[in-house]
């Protein structure tokens, strides 16, 4: 049953719509916990370890076993969890100190268009005017998404290091479809990388005495950790997943997928209402969505 829905055409897009929408309720949940006084590297230290032990859990119930590490599981988990989480996350947390979120908004998610270069120069993917298409249509929609929070700004040297964090979550992403080791599913694959980027980020957390205990019973913020470990579980093994599925350039549009979430939340939540400019974003990123995956669900 699995097998035969997983080749529908539509299985990556359902993949995509998941994970976009689980890490767009994460980043909610996150607001809501940084106002509650939870630093963003304690936060940070728990996306990590805490889906690292309950996906390893998950594992040894589905497979009986643990994830395999060897020294070639070994190599991937580490260069995954640097360039996928550890990385990223730091580069993103100073410069969110320096830029305005909307700018930082819009330079994280150029992510798409690095990604789609990398595939092409690394010989991924065939270059395609319908895909390409739709990756700038899909960045024209987070652009207009974002044009309305974005200011005056001059310092340029932030804003080139703000570009790290897309060049490495891009990195990233080629590197796990171009390296994944073979027969490993999904699910051990985002335990190994999330142990891995545990190990790489706890000793920075202790040393800046940005540890965050969860105590009993829980506090708000505390269960906001705990609410996050859950989706943050879930949306690695969707990435995966997806990456599998689907490759790097379809993976690459979630982060429109989340800006969606955060409207769609800030709806429900806060009462804001969908403008124009916004309802013309959303037809960019879903026009984008369906160029994107065109190819993808035409090939053999």
């Amino acid at each position: 049953m699995i097998s035969l829905f997983q080749k529908k055409a539509f299985y990556p897009v359902i993949l995509l719509l998941s994970l976009g929408f689980t890490w767009g309720t994460s980043f909610s949940i996150a607001k809501f916990a940084m106002e509650s006084g939870i630093t963003p590297l304690g936060y940070s230290f728990w996306q990590s370890f805490g889906p690292a032990v309950l996906v390893f859990l998950l594992t040894y119930i589905q497979t009986k076993s643990i994830p395999p590490f060897n020294k070639k599981h070994l190599f991937f988990y580490f260069i995954c969890g640097l360039l996928g989480i550890a990385l990223p996350n730091l580069t993103m947390y100073f410069s969110a100190t320096h830029i305005p979120s909307g700018i930082l908004g819009l330079i994280v998610n150029t992510s798409p268009i690095i990604t789609y270069a990398l595939t092409i120069i690394f010989l991924i993917e065939k270059f395609a005017w319908t895909r390409c298409a739709g990756i700038i249509l899909g960045f024209l929609g987070l652009f207009i998404l974002f044009l309305p929070k974005l200011s005056q700004f001059s310092e340029y040297q932030w804003m080139l290091f703000a570009l790290l964090t897309p060049i490495l979550l891009a990195s990233c992403t080629v590197f796990m479809v171009k390296l994944r080791p073979q027969g490993t599913s999904s699910i051990a694959l985002s335990s190994g990388m999330l142990i891995a980027a545990s190990i790489i980020t706890a000793p920075f957390i202790f040393l800046t005495n940005n540890f965050h205990p969860i105590t009993f019973p829980l506090s708000t913020p505390d269960l906001f950790i705990i609410i996050e470990i859950i989706l943050s579980s879930m949306g690695y093994i969707l990435f995966f997943e997806l990456l599998r599925v689907a490759g790097p350039v379809f993976y690459s549009l979630v982060g429109c997928i989340v800006a969606l979430a955060g409207l769609f939340w800030g709806y429900v939540i806060f009462g804001e209402h969908i403008k124009l400019t916004e309802c013309i974003s959303i037809i960019f990123i879903l026009i984008a969505i369906f160029l994107v995956s065109a190819k993808k669900s035409s090939d053999p």
